[in-house]
């Protein structure tokens, strides 16, 4: 309740100065002024390059940049067109975010925002780019009250709506006695642990025998995890964030469960190796791995691997096939305009487009993709067919 009147109250107070800004402004720039694409496009990056989530944001941004590369270097919105991106960093904090927001809509360059990624500082600004029109493309985010309006939209599909092929993964291979651990504070873990995962258990024939309610604050789960070896079910559904989950793992193979575990994307991108041996045999769903082998995502690896040297994770993944809906929007509606923008995305939503993540599809401004099902082993995903 205080995180929430705190949010608003930060809200209110960064329209007010989006109004003051926005009156003494000079007027629009080409960018923004009447149809037609701008021979020059800012986007401004606001997500975390620091602190707990630095991960998401940081590879957001990577994959954003590349995918700036591919458009300017293919003249897809025509030649001598380049977008560019700018990075802010509010580092954790909501009262950032939204003076980051406020600036960036202010200044009339600013074609369209991509960020943040924690969903309490998407929830605090995503009002305000409603209320000045300014396009805001969110990745992660997946809280409530981020999709609000015609100018929000999310470029990472809500855990939710994938979650459903690891019970089906689970039906398939026999596992149908449950235990269940979530992180009941966290909303993604709680809308999947209280009614996501019971409501696929109960239409695939699985048994829940055991649901284990945990706080964001647990660090240690000694009697939880002696508790759930105790009750030997067939496989333990794990939702926690991911410094819990290499806790919970070691604890419980030191507890004599040596059964399978199935976990969430939030494990994926490395964020389990911690965990070591314990997480051998770990399965997990995901919006995207490197180890999915579509000619879509091969050739994302391939060109992420060459700009950085590394493999991409899904937060790359969710940042590159974001700007190309963000490019491929511009396109549509021939205007790099704010309006032009949001128009354009909006038309590219209806019927959706192939990225890295595979076939994308949407359900309003809210995007959804057809996941995959990983296995971690040695340090390293595998695809499950």
């Amino acid at each position: 309740m205080r995180t929430t009147k705190t949010t608003s109250m930060l809200a209110c107070l960064a329209a007010a100065t989006i109004l003051t800004a926005t009156a003494c402004s000079s007027g629009g720039s080409t960018a923004q002024g009447g149809d037609g694409i701008a021979q020059s496009i800012r986007v401004q990056a606001i997500n975390d390059q620091t602190g707990a989530v630095a991960y998401a944001g940081t590879g957001a941004s990577k994959g954003a940049a590349l995918a700036i590369d591919e458009i300017n270097q293919q003249a897809f919105l025509g030649q001598g067109v380049k977008i560019s991106m700018e990075q802010s960093d509010p580092a954790g904090e909501i009262d950032r975010a939204v003076s980051q927001t406020t600036t960036a809509i202010a200044d009339s360059e600013i074609s369209a925002i991509l960020g943040p990624t924690m969903g309490q500082q998407a929830a605090a600004v995503a009002p305000i780019v409603n209320q000045r029109k300014m396009p805001t493309i969110f990745t992660q985010a997946g809280s409530q009250g981020v999709v609000t309006g015609d100018y929000t939209f999310r470029a990472t599909a809500p855990m939710e709506s994938y979650y459903d092929i690891a019970m089906k993964w689970l039906a398939d291979n026999k596992l149908a006695n449950l235990s269940l651990i979530y992180n009941a504070t966290f909303p993604t873990f709680a809308a999947l642990g209280k009614d996501v995962v019971p409501d696929e258990a109960g239409k695939l024939g699985l048994k829940l025998n055991q649901s284990i309610e945990t706080q964001s604050t647990t660090q240690d789960f000694t009697g939880q995890a002696q508790q759930i070896a105790a009750a030997k079910p067939q496989a333990v559904v794990m939702l926690l964030t991911a410094p819990q989950s290499v806790t919970f793992l070691q604890q419980l193979r030191r507890a004599g469960y040596q059964g399978q575990v199935v976990g969430t994307s939030v494990q994926s991108a490395g964020n389990v190796s911690a965990a070591g041996e314990a997480a051998n045999g770990l399965v997990y769903p995901v919006d995207f791995s490197s180890a999915m082998d579509t000619p879509e995502a091969k050739k994302f690896d391939e060109a992420y691997q060459k700009k950085y040297g590394q493999l991409p994770d899904a937060y790359d993944a969710e940042g590159y096939d974001a700007m190309w809906w963000l490019a491929r929007g511009i396109k549509a509606s021939n205007s790099s305009s704010r309006d032009g923008i949001q128009q354009g995305m909006t038309t590219v939503a209806k019927d959706g487009f192939t990225g890295a993540m595979g076939a994308i599809t949407f359900e309003g401004n809210d995007m959804r993709v057809p996941g995959a099902m990983v296995r971690w082993e040695n340090g390293k995903e595998t695809l499950l067919q």
